[in-house]
């Protein structure tokens, strides 16, 4: 049972309001939002699940996507959630246009129906949520993120969605205290239209992955202004965090996989930052996987001693489509993606590629009807956050879910 600190849209069915402010060195002023529950259980669930936004009109859903769903739901009747974190691409390819969109209902209404789905999700959108048809489109441009804010206030209730950028904070009676900064990156790096950013081969900047002189492509945020705002809220965020037994950062693109590097602005960025401020976890989508690695200790920055990465990234986004690395490497060796660190070229070096060290890869390999999704659980207590990676593979004949891989967070100590 939770003791209700903020209102929420779930119950009252209403956008969340504000409950702070914010300004940047350039004077622009935004809102802010923190949503904060007090529960009465020493220990609580909660669901993190990405890239589940089934197919296109007329389809709308997913055999993959359908078939992780029932998973989720069969895991949730023995391990409740308080809520649901939605980590992007929520409606293939294209987003939505309004809240009127049949998406809404048959994509995500209709599929996780059950009542322990019922409960908050908060989200934070990937670039199909924003990624624009042409325009003239029969039926519009689609594309639209904030028809996802304004969702909050329509449907079932549960879409929490009040910003681009909110925090929550989740309190045991314990004490324990959980905090999640959730992060639009899209507004951050860009639609990835031409992919994602990377650096310029021919500028000498970029032999430091932390320079930021370093010239990068494919570098567009969607909005400039906001996304410089959202970098100094990120920083003053994470530093009055201290409090957090457990702090945890979630947005669609990756910082960092078990390959190594994959958005060199959120990189350089980021991941200083979430070092400094002893963030526990970072969960990411975008690549249809589940994935766990860890910064490794030879990416540094120039002329820094090696050490290795404190901060966990687990990548959750096989959710509704098949990975195209993975199944291209499947096909053609029977194996991994050669740049994973989990490859087995990368054994004999503790499964370091010197980009990043690999814990654990996982994406389907089967087909059609039969295929597997997945999403990821994280079970907190007063000693750990325990993180599983769960598909709705059948190991045995009778099994509804499988947990194929989990890890321990300690507490920070701040």
């Amino acid at each position: 049972m939770r003791i209700l600190v903020a209102a929420f849209s779930h119950i009252f069915s209403e956008v969340i309001g504000p409950n702070g402010s914010f300004t940047d060195s350039r004077g622009l002023t935004r809102d802010t939002f923190s949503i904060k529950i007090e529960l009465e259980s020493e220990k609580f669930n909660f669901i993190v699940l990405g890239d589940w936004g089934g197919l296109p009109p007329p389809t709308y859903t997913s055999d993959l996507q359908l078939n992780g769903a029932k998973a989720l739901m069969e895991y949730a009747k023995i391990n409740p959630p308080e809520y649901v974190i939605s980590i992007g691409d929520h409606f293939y390819y294209n987003g939505v246009e309004t809240v009127r969109d049949r998406a809404w209902e048959r994509t995500f209404e209709n599929v996780y129906d059950s009542q322990e789905m019922m409960v908050p999700w908060y989200p934070t959108m990937g670039n199909h949520d924003w990624l624009k048809l042409p325009e003239g489109t029969e039926g519009g441009q689609k594309g639209n993120g904030w028809a996802q804010i304004e969702y909050s206030a329509h449907g079932s209730g549960r879409w929490t969605h009040p910003d681009l950028f909110f925090t929550t904070e989740y309190t045991t009676s314990a004490g324990v205290k959980v905090k999640t900064i959730l992060v639009d990156t899209p507004t951050l790096t860009g639609e990835y239209r031409d992919g994602a950013p990377r650096p310029l081969h021919s500028d000498e900047n970029c032999e430091d992955p932390y320079n930021l002189d370093c010239e990068l492509r494919a570098l567009h945020p969607l909005d400039v202004d906001v996304a410089e705002w959202a970098w100094e809220w990120l920083d003053q965020e994470l530093a009055k965090s201290v409090d957090a037994d457990f702090l945890f950062v979630t947005g669609h693109y990756m910082i960092l996989d078990t390959g190594g590097i994959y958005d060199w602005e959120l990189f350089r960025r980021m991941e200083p930052l979430m070092e400094q401020y002893k963030v526990s976890a970072f969960f990411q989508g975008h690549k249809h996987t589940q994935e766990h690695a860890v910064r490794s200790p030879k990416l540094v920055p120039a002329g820094a001693e090696e050490s290795p990465g404190t901060v966990h990234f687990f990548t959750t986004g096989a959710g509704s489509l098949y990975d195209t690395e993975s199944t291209i490497f499947q096909q053609l060796t029977g194996g991994l993606p050669g740049r994973s660190g989990c490859h087995p070229r990368f054994e004999e070096n503790g499964n370091d590629n010197s980009r990043s060290v690999c814990n654990y890869y996982w994406a389907t390999t089967k087909k059609d009807g039969d295929a597997d999704s997945g999403f990821t659980s994280v079970n907190v207590d007063a000693e750990r956050a325990r993180v599983r990676f769960v598909t709705s593979e059948k190991i045995n004949e009778d099994d509804e879910f499988t947990v194929g891989y989990e890890f321990d967070i300690n507490p920070r100590n701040v």
